[in-house]
């Protein structure tokens, strides 16, 4: 269980709540389920399928904030203070999620003060994982904040096989360089270096973790 997975802390009794509350929705890859600038008119709890948060640059680029998967909520702060969206969620794969429009969520979360406290450790859990980059962007080389990122993408979504635990995420390598806050260019040769030594096989928007341990050395080091 991950930090960021709402449904995985709620017990049946509060599942039922928010199942009630909730429409389900689908959306082909691809999609923008929700669009930064736009104001918040709901949540939404992925069911099934990844989505990424990314967010317009100065430059006119996107970049890459987060990844998140089944059990995950994405939408919550703004539909709690009924602001205007900070990021954009893009489907990476056909997605099914609870969509919750912002009146519900609001009265669900006053009716069920437990789904509140979590909710609460949820976004508390995000603001340390966002600290937590800032401070490796600072300290770390591209080669180790790459290392971890692979760890974190290989434990959160990755399928164990004989050949490896293979991710299959479809995300480009300008992706990884903005989810770690790096070059694209500086990303290709990190990655370069993990397949040479043999840590890693990629593929077509795809990569495959051959040695986990000396992953999460490449990550210490």
């Amino acid at each position: 269980m991950t930090r960021t997975n709402f449904w995985a802390r709620l017990d049946e009794r509060q599942r039922a709540a928010v199942v009630t509350a909730a429409q389900t929705r689908r959306y082909p890859a691809g999609a923008v389920l929700l669009r930064e600038g736009e104001r918040a008119r709901s949540a939404m709890v992925i069911c099934s399928g990844r989505v990424k948060i990314v967010v317009g640059t100065p430059s006119g680029h996107t970049a890459v904030l987060a990844l998140r998967g089944p059990g995950d909520i994405i939408g919550e702060i703004a539909a709690i203070d009924e602001d205007t969206r900070s990021a954009t969620a893009i489907s990476l794969d056909p997605v099914r999620v609870l969509w919750l429009p912002a009146t519900g969520f609001d009265r669900l979360l006053h009716g069920e003060p437990g789904i509140a406290a979590i909710l609460l450790k949820i976004v508390l859990g995000k603001l340390r994982g966002a600290n937590s980059r800032r401070v490796e962007r600072g300290d770390q080389r591209t080669l180790a904040r790459l290392a971890g990122m692979l760890t974190d993408l290989a434990e959160d979504h990755g399928e164990h096989t004989p050949d490896g635990v293979v991710i299959s995420i479809h995300i480009s390598q300008a992706d990884l360089a903005g989810l770690i806050g790096a070059s694209r260019e500086s990303v290709v040769l990190a990655l370069k270096s993990l397949r040479d030594n043999g840590i890693i096989d990629t593929g077509r928007q795809r990569v495959v973790v051959l040695d986990p341990h000396r992953l999460r050395e490449a990550r210490d080091a």
